[in-house]
């Protein structure tokens, strides 16, 4: 199993290891030191000390100086630990000029214990059960992916793995010159590539007519008017434009790659384990790269105050494979404090922390989709301040502020809710809105229910009934004209509704939570949700959120399984054949997917994405 080469790289700067030693020398270093720990820990026989040792002066100097010499022996042992248990930056990264605006980060390699996890998860797929053969069909199966899309004129095991024989990166460099007037002026890239060592620039240039330049005592090719540069170095490729590897091989001599960068050190530690493939964002770069952007499309500059506060300074992106899920996670640091000449941004209001949950305690077990936002009615009104402040949204703000107050209609919601449930009788769904207590609740429900009344003297056949649930009022509506309701040609020529169409909808309250539900049967069971019985009590809901992010902020839930078994029975019979023999069985070990989000301006930000996997 190959060694993540990435640990370590939540270190401090100046502990960050820079060698670029192969991989021979870095296993033989190992051993080495690997035997000199055991050397100095093997015990020794001696024998037995029978001389008192007296609570005298120099009694106490001989337990001083072996309690000394013991603690010194416990530091060295943990430094050994330290030292020889990190992995060192892998070399293709300190060739990433640290100004870079975006970096990817793939691992072909499948480092630390990325093999073995993969492995475990591609089992629950046809034809990957014997893991022995895994990397031969892992390369057949890029083999077929390379050679579709090139119409056979690339061979994947010939021409693109002996590029990636390790850790390669690709790094979006700043435009080189500024020229707001030409897009091509941020065309600026460097892919530094771990190869086999047995590769050459012949293989990206091939049949053109190149020139060669030295740089650096290396050969430097360049294909026709400059447009791409390559350079083999070792076992490390460098493509690109001539700028950009050049800036490459001076940040690499001079040891200010990216690797020594704080922010990306921070970014890369806040991942947890080891990844398959990472996207780096370089706050302050790509601030300055969209300001210089501005001029390309009217408009990009105003947006630069709003941006500014949303944007952190750094962000990444990873990828890690786990033995029953695929784990997407996102990570962003502090929001930057705004420079004294920047232009001051919308003044926002503050989101609450994540707590618990007071909508998820309504979501019945057959739930096949549920999304929760926490502090959502600050979140909208923040979003309409900042549309509020570009002209390109301001008169439609002021267009919809003409008939409701924003605050009046948002300011009231903390959290809000949407659940979508399955049973015998079909799919049902609804909103579950939290006020502040019970009694702004009812107040908010009974100005909703006041509006759908007024709508019959609208023009609106209206029907309403009440009834009690679990001590709840909920009144359903029927509107039995939906379809003169909706202008001719709303849903496309030849479409439309029923005039004497109907729809139904449910809305009660149950202490600070107002329901309003499509159907009839939403509300009644959302209400029934009995203790020990709901959604966060079923096994694939607790699979699917076991790797959640803590306090999270923004909950998503979507039962996969559940959702194409409901999808199924829809299939052409002229597809269900395909269906049944090709495709059923790489979708059915797909069980659920979670998605959580916690955000901290003044600290980092998470958000974590499990796609979970069974045996179906």
């Amino acid at each position: 199993m190959t060694d993540d080469t990435t640990r370590g790289l939540g270190q401090p700067p100046e502990a960050a290891p820079t060698s670029t030693t192969t991989n021979a020398d870095a296993a033989t270093s190992a051993t080495a030191g690997d035997a000199e720990i055991t050397a100095a820990g093997a015990p020794t026989a001696t024998a037995p000390v029978t001389t008192p040792v007296r609570p005298g002066g120099a009694g106490r100097g001989r337990w001083a100086i072996g309690l000394g010499v013991a603690g010194l022996a416990v530091a060295a042992i943990i430094a050994a630990v330290v030292v020889l248990g990190s992995r060192p930056t892998p070399p293709a990264l300190t060739y990433i000029p640290a100004s870079a605006v975006m970096v990817v980060e793939v691992r072909p390699d499948l480092p630390g214990d990325q093999l073995q996890k993969l492995g475990n998860l591609l089992a629950h797929f046809p034809g990957f059960a014997d893991q022995s053969t895994l990397p031969d069909k892992l390369d057949e199966s890029l083999a077929q992916l390379f050679s579709r899309a090139s119409s056979d004129r690339v061979d994947y095991r010939a021409d693109i793995k002996p590029w990636l024989s390790g850790p390669a990166f690709i790094a979006m460099m700043p435009p080189d010159g500024g020229a707001a007037d030409n897009p091509m002026a941020f065309a600026h890239g460097v892919a530094s590539l771990t190869t086999t060592g047995s590769v050459s620039c012949d293989t990206p240039f091939r049949d053109l007519t190149v020139t060669h330049e030295t740089y650096q005592g290396l050969d430097l090719v360049l294909a026709p008017g400059g447009s791409a540069a390559c350079v083999v170095t070792g076992q490390q490729a460098l493509l690109g434009d001539p700028a950009s590897v050049r800036a490459a091989l001076d940040a690499h001599a001079a040891s200010t790659a990216i690797d020594r960068s704080a922010n990306y050190q921070k970014a890369r530690a806040s991942l947890a384990g080891d990844q398959l493939a990472t996207l780096y964002i370089n706050g302050s770069a790509y601030l300055e790269l969209f300001d210089e952007m501005a001029g390309l499309a009217p408009g990009m500059s105003e947006m630069l105050p709003t941006l500014r506060q949303a944007f952190p300074e750094w962000g990444i992106e990873g990828l890690r494979a786990e033995d029953d899920a695929v784990l997407f996670e996102v990570a962003g640091g502090p929001r930057p404090s705004p420079g004294a000449a920047a232009t001051p941004g919308v003044s926002l209001r503050p989101i609450p922390a994540g707590h618990q949950s007071a909508i998820l305690p309504f979501a019945p077990a057959n739930t096949v989709a549920y999304l929760e936002g926490q502090g959502t009615g600050a979140a909208l009104l923040n979003s309409i301040d900042q549309l509020r402040a570009l002209p390109m949204y301001s008169e439609m703000i002021a267009m919809l502020e003409e008939r409701a107050d924003p605050e009046d209609v948002l300011a009231w919601i903390q959290d809000a809710g949407v659940i979508v449930a399955a049973d015998d009788t079909g799919v049902g769904g609804g909103l579950v809105l939290i006020a502040a207590d019970a009694a702004k609740a009812t107040e908010r429900a009974a100005t909703l229910k006041g509006l759908i009344t007024l709508s019959a003297f609208g023009g609106v056949d209206l029907d309403s009934a009440d009834s009690t649930i679990n001590g709840a009022t909920v009144t359903t509506y029927t509107i039995n004209n939906i379809g003169s309701l909706v202008p001719p040609g709303s849903f496309g020529p030849g479409m439309a509704l029923p005039a004497d169409g109907s729809v139904k909808f449910s809305i009660a309250t149950k202490d600070r939570a107002i329901l309003i539900g499509l159907g009839e049967s939403f509300v009644t069971s959302a209400l029934s949700v009995a203790s020990g019985t709901g959604l966060a009590d079923q096994a694939v809901y607790k699979s699917a959120t076991a790797r959640a992010v803590a306090n999270s902020q923004t909950t998503m839930y979507v039962a996969i399984r559940d959702i194409v078994t409901l999808v199924e029975p829809l299939i052409p019979a002229d597809e269900r054949a395909r269906w049944d023999t090709e495709l059923k069985p790489y979708f059915a070990p797909f069980q659920a997917l979670s998605m959580t989000i916690s955000s901290d301006p003044a600290s980092t930000s998470r958000g974590r994405f499990v796609l979970t996997v069974s045996n179906p």
